[in-house]
């Protein structure tokens, strides 16, 4: 709760604050506020984006923080008045501590923002500038004091280490050392997260992904190696280094600490190991590099490729409500368990915004259009954004557009801003996403990675995740098998009872089921317009409402298709009954007749759905789009025949006599298909027969050759993907313009009876 009133002197008694003036303060008292913080409430937590710092002017607080080592929380340290806490906001780190009131307390939030101009305006360069020194160091022993390794060190060592500690700030992708680089510093991950990789046969290999509170580099430092492996930043990282002579010294001073945490972290590089090499066998190494991705998001956009039929209507969906597509259907790929079903599967992490949980797009925005709600929504301003772009620059995933500005979204006053960001708000000013409600087979939803995915908690060290209960796959098949059993069984009985003159088309119950097989014809009709009319049943919420819970949201569409594969096969026994079986003479026969290939078609098509998805993710490295096969075909041979050239004589002759042939080889996607192996066992498949073949002989001159398998086999798979894809895809216009066939030749049939 916000205390109005003057700020008590104890604040300014803080160490960080003695060198304002009375400019400053003022400035400062007009920037900050104080908060009332009743005996056992939290400030903030652990993990939290620290956005302000923190003075105590009346009461006590308590800082507990989750040491690596330890099962529980425990207590860092205690804050009085005059005290300052949370200063690891003023270097754009997360709180290392949970800060718990006492009892009755009051405290003063001052943003580091305001704080560092209001510290420029009223004492210039050099009194920012000692008081960032200050804050640094502020800052850092907070850092180390919720670290294993320096935790538990005397105050001396810890004294020492701060005097010998920098920070800074990497950038996705950047190298903080790289393989064979000597050894100089000891360095301490404050916030972000680092990968530990190698280079082994021309191929990357992720050793251990290290996050908040991980030290990392010191085996090398203290042995004074070179460095055995490469350290990347997965996303931008805020680091600590220590000198390495300091670090050296406090390490022959604790060397029974040293080792045990060493133990401690083995332990956890073996369980990490363990891990990515799983996830290499899932096929999804690649994207679980990336894993800084699933760290920072929290509403990650996933679709399942087993049961994704590729029909475009989340997209399509999105595009119909907003007028430009949010989402776009390609992306990365991974296969891992989702919530606790037993089994993995494999999801597609399209182009959509995954609501991180540090936003990089909103630091960029010079007019503040990007805002967060309290659920942590990301949001853009329409009457704010001047189309600058700095946000779609900012997102390392690509989640943002800039488009030409709608006439319905209101421009910022002062000049012409033609353009527009737009992403995914989760349908903000609607009662859910149409994506999800527009989704025939219930594939795409949006899940916690670090709380709903429970091989990635692990890795992120964010212990145990969420149990939410397992998702169930949509599973047709059953009732689609007994709802065309059950239609064949009574077709049959109409046929034969037709036949033996219980009844006849133009009365009784021959009439009947002719009058019912025309409603099942209209009812089949109607399934085409529900999914296409998205503004009718997207509803718009409340303004008052929008920052409320949100309720789950399901798929309005599936239910539909149950509902019209069942009125299908309901319809065809229908028609039997009607007309007996006979397929000729007349408008009755050939109405049958086309109705019988419209409903044949249908059955292909649920078949294909139900049976090519599964069989299509297995040969995916990444899900691609029509228009992306023949631009993939080209850039694979490409680098198939660029890759060949500067071999040795050896991989030369290999690749025309073996990888040549295994690619121009008759139907060869369909043997891959046939052969139920993935691309990974795919590859070692044929670099056995490659092994068989050299006998040993020849293996020091095979570099490369690894390279080559992995695109010729890719090669191959996207033949079988293209005509998976189109497999699945064709049978729907044939089943709409049969349908369109059998309701002509139904009216022709209706006026032939009727007059």
């Amino acid at each position: 709760m916000t205390v109005s009133g003057e700020w008590p002197r104890e604040v300014f008694l803080a160490p960080l604050l003695r060198g304002l003036d009375e400019r400053g303060k003022s400035e400062l008292v007009a920037s900050g506020q104080l908060r009332e913080v009743a005996a056992g409430d939290q400030l903030y937590q652990r993990g939290d984006k620290g956005h302000a710092l923190y003075v105590v002017a009346r009461g006590r607080l308590s800082l507990a923080a989750k040491l690596r080592t330890d099962d529980e929380a425990a207590e860092v340290r205690q804050v009085g008045p005059g005290e300052s806490f949370g200063e690891e906001a003023s270097i754009g780190a997360t709180w290392r501590a949970t800060a718990t009131a006492s009892g009755h307390a009051v405290v003063a939030e001052i943003p580091v923002a305001m704080f560092r101009r209001a510290l420029v305006r009223a004492g210039g360069d050099q009194v920012a500038e000692r008081f960032e020194r200050r804050v640094r160091r502020r800052a850092t022993a907070e850092l180390l004091s919720t670290i294993s390794f320096t935790a538990k060190l005397p105050p001396r060592d810890l004294e020492m280490l701060l005097d010998g500690a920098e920070h800074r700030e990497v950038d996705r992708g950047e190298a903080v050392y790289r393989s064979g680089e000597p050894a100089r510093h000891l360095w301490l991950v404050a916030d972000g997260m680092v990968q530990l990789q190698t280079e082994d046969d021309e191929r990357l290999r992720v050793r251990a992904y290290l996050s908040r509170g991980d030290f990392f580099g010191d085996e090398e430092l203290l042995s004074r190696s070179v460095r055995r492996t490469s350290a990347i930043a997965s996303g931008k990282s805020l680091l600590v280094s220590i000198d390495g002579e300091v670090a050296r010294t406090v390490a022959d001073r604790n060397p029974d600490l040293l080792r045990r945490l060493r133990r401690v972290a083995h332990a956890h590089a073996q369980e990490q190991r363990q891990r990515i090499g799983q996830a290499a066998l899932g096929e999804t190494q690649h994207a679980f590099r990336d894993l800084y991705r699933l760290q920072v998001a929290r509403s990650l956009l996933v679709i399942d490729l087993d049961t994704c039929v590729r029909c475009g209507h989340c997209a399509w969906s999105c595009e119909q409500l907003h007028g430009v597509a949010r989402l776009v259907r390609r992306g990365d790929k991974i296969v891992t368990r989702v919530r606790d079903a037993a089994a993995p599967a494999p999801l597609l992490l399209p182009n959509s915004c995954q609501h991180c949980d540090n936003p990089s797009c909103m630091p960029d925005c010079p007019t503040g259009a990007i805002g967060r709600d309290p659920r942590g929504e990301v949001f853009i301003r329409d009457a704010l954004c001047t189309g600058c772009g700095a946000c779609a620059k900012g997102c390392p995933w690509d989640n943002i557009q800039i488009v030409p500005r709608p006439a319905a979204a209101p421009a910022p006053p002062g000049g012409i801003h033609d353009q527009l960001a737009v992403k995914c708000d989760l349908c903000r000013d609607y009662d859910g996403p149409a994506c999800v409600k527009a989704c025939p087979t219930e594939s795409i939803f949006r899940l916690n990675p670090a709380e709903e995915l429970p091989d990635v908690g692990p890795l992120l060290r964010e212990g145990a995740p969420t149990r939410r209960g397992a998702r169930v796959a949509p599973q047709r098949g059953p009732l689609l098998l007994g709802a065309g059993l059950l239609s064949l069984a009574a077709s049959v009985v109409g046929i034969t009872l037709q036949a033996r003159g219980h009844w006849v088309p133009w009365r009784g119950i021959g009439w009947a089921s002719g009058v019912g097989a025309a409603c099942c014809v209209v009812a089949l009709l109607c399934y085409s317009l529900p999914k296409r009319l998205v503004r009718v049943w997207s509803r718009k919420r409340p303004r008052s409402l929008r920052e409320g819970e949100r309720k789950a949201v399901r798929s309005l569409v599936k239910p539909q298709l149950s509902f019209h594969m069942v009125v299908g096969l309901l319809s065809l026994a229908l028609v039997a009954w009607h007309g007996g079986g006979r397929l000729g003479g007349g408008s009755g026969g050939a109405l049958s007749l086309a109705f019988l290939g419209c409903a044949f078609v249908g059955v292909l098509a649920a078949l294909s759905y139900a049976w090519l998805p599964r069989h299509l993710s297995r040969i995916e490295r990444s899900a691609a789009l029509p228009e992306d096969f023949a631009p993939a075909r080209r850039e694979l041979s490409e680098r198939l025949y660029g890759g060949v050239s500067g071999r040795s004589p050896v991989v030369k002759k290999l690749f025309e006599k073996v990888l040549v042939p295994y690619l121009r080889q008759p139907l060869g996607w369909l043997l891959l298909l046939l052969s139920g192996r993935g691309l990974s066992q795919e590859q070692k498949h044929l670099r056995a027969r490659i092994d068989t073949m050299m006998q040993g002989r020849g293996s020091e001159r095979l570099a490369g050759l690894d390279q080559l398998i992995r695109l010729v086999v890719e090669l191959r798979a996207l033949s079988a993907q293209r005509t998976l894809a189109w497999l699945m895809r064709m049978w729907l216009p044939i089943h709409v313009v049969s349908a369109g066939i059998c309701v002509a030749l139904l009216l022709i049939h209706l006026v032939e009876v009727m007059w």
